[in-house]
């Protein structure tokens, strides 16, 4: 194998890993909806279906559970030794570039018109908050 095929390789299995272990966290009793907040759910049902009240909803949301992420990340991150911060940190990369190309890839979807902006934030909400439980069920390694 080529250098830069082997990385190509070593990225898709990353990537593969990451998205496997990261599908755990919803095999349990809750649901990735269950992690959004109380203050969004009203938000949404207060935006009466029209499109731009909703992306704000789903903006602020989305601000929030990212925030969670990077807060999960950082105390997962604290608990490993460099080696292993190292892998969460390569690992983290490449969940990142999943999740952008894959919330990216869903809101293209055929002539979506407006539901464009929504897929794309409700895939970007539903992914954070998945992949937030996933560094939270890290626990001491």
């Amino acid at each position: 194998m080529t250098t830069p095929t082997r990385r190509i390789a070593r990225f898709a299995l990353l990537l593969a890993t990451t998205c496997w272990l990261g599908g755990a966290a919803l095999a349990q009793d809750r649901t990735v909806e269950d992690s959004y907040s109380p203050t969004y759910k009203t938000c949404m049902d207060a935006a009466g279906g029209v499109t731009l009240a909703m992306r704000e909803c789903g903006n602020a949301e989305y601000g929030r559970l990212d925030a969670e992420l990077n807060e999960a990340y950082r105390k997962a991150s604290e608990a490993l030794d460099p080696e292993q911060r190292k892998l969460l940190r390569d690992t983290q990369r490449a969940w990142l570039a999943y999740r952008d190309s894959t919330c990216s890839f869903m809101s293209r979807l055929g002539d979506r018109g407006t539901m464009a902006a929504l897929t794309d934030m409700s895939c970007l909400m539903s992914v954070t908050a998945e992949r937030t439980q996933w560094l939270r069920d890290l626990g001491p390694i």
